[in-house]
Order: C-alpha cells, then sequence, then structure tokens
C-alpha cells in the first residue's frame, strides 16, 4: 500500500490529536482523583514513589484504554472539524479524492488503534492492573464485603455464609454442607470463621460438626480450631475489580468456576468479557461517525460539530449502560447485550456516511 501526502498528512493529525487528548484528559482524571484520594493514601503510608510509578501510571493505561472507544471519538471529531473550518476538507474533495479514498487514513489509524487496544486490553493490562489493585488492597481499599451468599463449591459441597467483612477477615453463619449425591453426608456451623485468602486454611473460634447416619447422627462440638478446608476464603468473596487482573484465558477459566458455584455475578463477569473485544470494534463505528458528522463547515463553528459528537458519545454510553443491567438483571444475554449497541451505531453510522458532503 502506498502512503500519499494526504495519507500520512491526515494520520499525523489523527493519531497527534489522538495522544494529546488522552494524555490531557486523563491527566485531569489523576488530578481529581488523587484530591479524592490523597487523605487514604497517606493514612495507609503509601510512599509517593508508588503513588505515582504504581498507582498512577497504571491507573493512566487503565482508564486511557477503558475509555479509548471515546477518547478516539473526540478526536475524530476536534481535528476533522477544524481541518472543515480551516476549509480544508472542500480543496480535497474538489481536488477530484472521493470522500471514500479521504476516509482511508482515518480508518488505518483507527486499525492501529483497534489491534493497539485488543492487545493491551486481553494481554497487557491485566498485569498492569495487578499492580494497581494490589496498591489499593495495600494502601486505599480492602476486598468488599459479601452478604447472604450461596456457593456452589463443587458438586457434592455447598457453602452458605450471611455476611463477609473485609476489614476484619470474618466470615458470618458459616454453614458448610457435604453431599453424597442426594444425602446430606455431614455439616459444620460456625458463628463467626476467619480465612485466609491465599491458603486454604481457616480458624474456628468454636463449631459444630453433625454426622448423618442411617439410624441416628453423630454430634460434637470444637473451640479454638484451625484446620484446613477444600477452598479458601478468596474463593468465595471477591473484589469486583479482581477481573481486571486476569487475561483473556484467565478470565474464561474464572467464569466456567463461578458457574459451577452457582455465583450470581456470572454475567457481569461474561459482559466485561465480551467488553474487550467489542469496545476496540467501537472505535471503527464512532471513527465513520466523527468524519461523517464533522467533515461539514458548520454555521456554529467548531463547538456545533464538537456538540453533536459530546451527544451522540453520552447516547453510546446510555446504550451501552442500559443493555448491561439488562443483561445483569433481566437476563438478556451477555453477549448480545455488549455488541447491540454496536449494531445500533453501525446502522447510524451507515445513515451519517450516505448523508455526509461528497
Amino acid at each position: 500500500m502506498i502512503f500519499t501526502k494526504l495519507d500520512r498528512y491526515i494520520m499525523k493529525k489523527f493519531l497527534g490529536t489522538f495522544i494529546f487528548i488522552m494524555i490531557l484528559l486523563m491527566s485531569i482524571s489523576a488530578v481529581f482523583d488523587l484530591s479524592e484520594k490523597i487523605n487514604d493514601f497517606l493514612a495507609g503510608g503509601a510512599p509517593w514513589s508508588k503513588i505515582v510509578f504504581v498507582y498512577y501510571t497504571n491507573f493512566f493505561l487503565f482508564y486511557g484504554f477503558q475509555f479509548i472507544y471515546l477518547i478516539n471519538f473526540i478526536s475524530v471529531i476536534w481535528f476533522t472539524s477544524k481541518m472543515a473550518n480551516d476549509t480544508e476538507i472542500v480543496p480535497i474533495l474538489s481536488a477530484g479524492v472521493s470522500f471514500n479514498r479521504m476516509l482511508r487514513p482515518y480508518f488505518l489509524s483507527a486499525l492501529i488503534l483497534v489491534v493497539g487496544t485488543i492487545l493491551m486490553t486481553n494481554y497487557v493490562l491485566p498485569g498492569s492492573n495487578k499492580s494497581r489493585i494490589e496498591f489499593e488492597a495495600s494502601y486505599y481499599k480492602s476486598m468488599k464485603s459479601s452478604s447472604n451468599l450461596r456457593a456452589n463449591i463443587s458438586e457434592d459441597e455447598v457453602l452458605y455464609f450471611r455476611n463477609y467483612n473485609a476489614i476484619t477477615g470474618e466470615i458470618i453463619n458459616f454453614d458448610y454442607q457435604k453431599w453424597d449425591g442426594d444425602s446430606l453426608e455431614y455439616t459444620l456451623n460456625s458463628g463467626r470463621a476467619i480465612g485466609d485468602s491465599s491458603s486454604n486454611k481457616w480458624h474456628f473460634d468454636h463449631f459444630e460438626l453433625r454426622r448423618f447416619g442411617e439410624f441416628h447422627d453423630e454430634l460434637s462440638f470444637e473451640y479454638n480450631v484451625d484446620t484446613m478446608l477444600s477452598f479458601s476464603v478468596g474463593d468465595l468473596v471477591y473484589n469486583n475489580n479482581v477481573i481486571d487482573a486476569m487475561n483473556n484465558a484467565e478470565l474464561s477459566a474464572f467464569i466456567k468456576n463461578e458457574k459451577l458455584k452457582g455465583s450470581d455475578r456470572v454475567p457481569y463477569y461474561e459482559i466485561e468479557k465480551y467488553k474487550r473485544w467489542a469496545s476496540p470494534f467501537a472505535i471503527f463505528i464512532l471513527t465513520l461517525i466523527g468524519v461523517s458528522v464533522s467533515s461539514k463547515k458548520a454555521r456554529g463553528g467548531l463547538g456545533v460539530n464538537i456538540a453533536i459528537g459530546l451527544a451522540i458519545a453520552v447516547l453510546y454510553i446510555f446504550a451501552m449502560q442500559m443493555t448491561s443491567v439488562a443483561a445483569i438483571k433481566v437476563g438478556f444475554t451477555p453477549i448480545l447485550a455488549v455488541w447491540l449497541p454496536n449494531i445500533i451505531f453501525s446502522i447510524i453510522a451507515v445513515f451519517l456516511y450516505i448523508r455526509a458532503p461528497k
């Protein structure tokens, strides 16, 4: 493929504007985030070197790629509107360059961002996010509490508990059941249990063990017991953002395991998995919308095109939120929930492309 001067010119403007806006928006976000969390960081004893080079470096990468499709959209609207207002697009089209030909450098630039985002989101960012999450756990916040949870540990093991306290590490009303087919083999009940998130070690202040027999049950009580079970507290309670530290294969295995447990969070995890592929492809769709909307010189100047672009961006986010909520709350298929906004806005993009000045 031969790159002409026009290709290089538009790609330079596209990628240059994209990098500038990403740095600008992420820097502003980091300042607001720091102003909100600085007291917690200092109270937790976080050193400034880790705040800057561990937390905010990874914060920049995570949120930058989380919203890359919107940053890309704003970039396209911005520099294309400026080209239209500076009367650069009219001479290009008047010189015999078709609108479709002018789109080529736009989509080449978008392709670079799409491929880069897929690689970053699925393979690079999980390691980066792990450092950020570990920093938060150490200096800002710990694993969130969960309550009234039922977990299928395996085909013949079930656990119920009323509450998990992330600060004290306690599980209240621990009720473990071991089954043998359709028969209940034994139960272990404790008012308070403390588990190790990195191993299968457990401590019970006291527990009641009931073994079910054919003719009579065997009941025993123990106090201040340290023991090993077939699972850890980390298998039961997850921080919502733990999946951010998983690559594609790890996330798939995690979702499979959560389905076996009967977790009601499975649709949420599946949505996050499919978003890693749907969001990058939204870059193509929003690029076409951006060029189609902003390639014509508006009477109100640059501000009108930016306002239109922001309105479309808000509608896109709203559509994503609505379909995600539908998947989590009412059983809407997660993969369709993630891709439906792309399908809808693809139709809008084609409509705007047809109406764009050529």
